[in-house]
């Protein structure tokens, strides 16, 4: 086996290592997922995502352009 050989057993040990460290923390968080509340749980609150679609829609900044500093 040459260099290259070597080199592709090596990449495959690596990815596989990788697997069995995912496998592991995705079990871990599994049983942590019981205990925790539902506001943690999300990636980002509704409020978050409502504020940033409303800075994205030039319309809506039009529409309340007055009520700047209220």
């Amino acid at each position: 086996m040459g260099f290259l050989g070597k080199l592709f057993i090596g990449f495959i040990a690596a990815v596989v290592l990788l697997g069995i460290v995912g496998w592991i923390v995705s079990k871990r968080n599994a049983g942590r997922k019981g205990s925790g509340s539902d506001q943690a749980d999300e990636i980002l609150p509704e409020k978050t995502v409502n504020n940033v679609l409303d800075v994205r829609d030039r319309f809506n900044r039009a529409r309340y352009m007055d009520e700047d500093g209220k």
